[in-house]
């Protein structure tokens, strides 16, 4: 869903028809194509975590594998871009609230699939590797939209119990019996007669299926990547009723608090250990800033009520929530949750990340102190609005991220980059000082690292949505380095990593700062 549209921009703007063989610096590439630089190098660092090019320095060069890519790859992809204005809408489409059929299309992309895109056999080299990405990223294409929408229309729950008549599953049943012909030739899905039923491993993928959420919604961004690279960068991103228009942001919302269940387990120990001390040393309560769809902090309520000391005197001494979140439909969606979880106390209100001290302030309107709380949020610091760091000098400090940042086309640097993260952190110290801040973050990967392990991490899904939506991902080393910079210690009872090793892209950190009783 990442890697096609944009190999496709590239090409269409004539990059690949440099020489890529002998080394290409970076200014020749922005020169020759007047590209936008900062989406510029977004989009060949995303080349390079798919092993395609490799640079030093500023110069990139193709890989053999990137040349037997590049030579393969332009057909396939053609294809499958043509068919994400209509992925969008797939969802749509299957419930009957669009007009029009999606079908002929989806029926013809499908026997492709089938035919395996016409491509290499995997053993022909590095033909055959480059073949088996290239079939893997258009297969994607049409399978992430494909499991959002089956997803979010019930029909997993139904098929989750066991085969199922197609007919008695919701939804137009020619674009259903398509979008499940797809699932049977990815090998999760196998056909009986009239039932329908799930392979082992298509009920694994029906369990995570939230988890294709959050790149699907973002598939707006990718039919505009061209005019991000080489147009106008600075392309409304929302419209006059405040909706974006680059990102499907329910369908974000819903993505991202479905996945998330995923690193409950080690948040929850923290809430344990915090709401098991002597009552003097406990929050008033959570604040949840960036909190979506309020799963975060529905989960969070649950584990005090049920799990805790405090939840057995709640009637006495309630835990207050407070979810903010700077977008209104999160808010709406949040209060909506909280409500209906029955949840006595709680409020929902706007919170920009960038401004803590605006959030002390909204606190006191409702006769709240910011400090009495713990303060929690999940994968929002990397989506912080950007503000160049005042008075800073660049190349002041060395700069450890590989990342590529962007601000509306324009080129970020990655020393500026950790400059206004550690600032930024560090703006929060003074108020978790006392309770604490609990940080769920996502990260970037190294290229290098990403091109080894291409099957083992979403990196590159990860840092192409992320890339070019103006936010921020760095890796975990450099987050650290720059939360201790900020003033934060972190207690390492609760430091955790997803997954467990180098190939880290989530982390869950529980920070202190100086003054405060979270590390009692």
């Amino acid at each position: 869903m990442v890697v096609a549209p944009v190999v496709k921009a590239l090409r269409d703007r004539g990059v690949f028809q440099l020489d890529f063989n002998g080394g290409v610096p970076f200014e020749t590439i922005v020169e020759k194509t007047h590209g936008n630089r900062g989406y510029l190098r977004v989009a060949l660092r995303l080349l390079c975590s798919c092993g395609w090019l490799e640079s030093s320095g500023d110069i990139f060069r193709l890989t053999e594998k990137g040349g037997a890519a590049l030579h393969l790859a332009p057909a396939v992809y053609d294809e499958v871009v043509r068919f994400i204005p209509l992925a969008i809408f797939l969802e749509d489409f299957l419930m009957r609230k669009l007009q029009g059929s999606i079908l002929p299309s989806l029926q013809v992309l499908i026997s492709r699939v089938k035919e395996g895109w016409d491509l290499p056999p995997p053993e022909d080299g590095s033909a055959g590797e480059a073949a088996r990405q290239i079939r893997l990223h258009a297969d994607g294409v049409l399978v992430g939209p494909a499991m959002v929408a089956l997803a979010r229309a019930g029909v997993f729950n139904q098929l989750s119990r066991g085969p199922v008549e197609i007919k008695r599953l919701p939804g137009d049943q020619g674009c259903l019996a398509a979008i499940l012909e797809l699932l049977a030739a990815q090998g999760w899905a196998t056909r009986t007669g009239a039932k329908i039923s799930l392979t082992s491993t298509g009920s694994y993928a029906a369990k995570v299926a939230t988890a294709y959420g959050v790149t699907v919604s973002y598939l707006p961004t990718f039919t505009v990547v061209s005019t991000l690279l080489f147009g106008n960068a600075r392309i409304p991103r929302i419209d006059d009723s405040g909706v974006e228009l680059l990102v499907n942001r329910a369908m974000n919302v819903w993505g991202s608090g479905g996945a998330h269940r995923t690193y409950f387990k080690k948040v929850d120990e923290i809430i344990i250990e915090l709401f098991n001390r002597p009552l003097a040393q406990q929050p008033k309560g959570i604040c949840d800033m960036g909190c979506g769809d309020g799963t975060f902090l529905e989960h969070l309520y649950s584990v005090v009520r049920d799990q805790t000391d405090r939840g057995k005197v709640l009637d006495q001494y309630p835990v207050i929530l407070v979810g903010a979140d700077f977008n209104k439909v999160a808010r709406r969606v949040s209060a909506q949750r909280l409500r209906k979880a029955g949840i006595p106390s709680f409020h929902v209100i706007h919170g920009d990340i960038n401004r803590p001290a605006q959030l002390a302030s909204a606190f006191e309107e409702l006769g709240h102190d910011a400090h009495d709380f713990l303060h929690v949020r999940s994968f929002l610091d990397h989506n912080r609005p950007w503000v160049s760091p005042s008075n800073y000098v660049r190349g002041t400090r060395a700069a450890e991220t590989s990342g590529a940042f962007a601000h509306l086309g324009e080129e970020i640097a990655p020393d500026e980059l950790e400059e206004n993260l550690a600032r930024h952190l560090r703006r929060w110290a003074p108020y978790a000082g006392r309770f604490g801040l609990l940080v769920l973050e996502l990260h970037a990967l190294p290229p290098e690292i990403t091109a080894r392990n291409l099957e083992r991490t979403p990196a590159i899904a990860y840092e192409g949505t992320h890339g070019f939506s103006d936010q921020y991902l760095v890796e975990l080393p450099v987050f650290l380095e720059c939360a201790k910079e900020a003033g934060f210690a972190r207690d390492m009872r609760f430091q955790a990593r997803f997954p467990p090793s180098d190939l880290a892209t989530v982390s869950i950190n529980f920070f202190s700062a100086p003054g405060g009783l979270s590390a009692v």
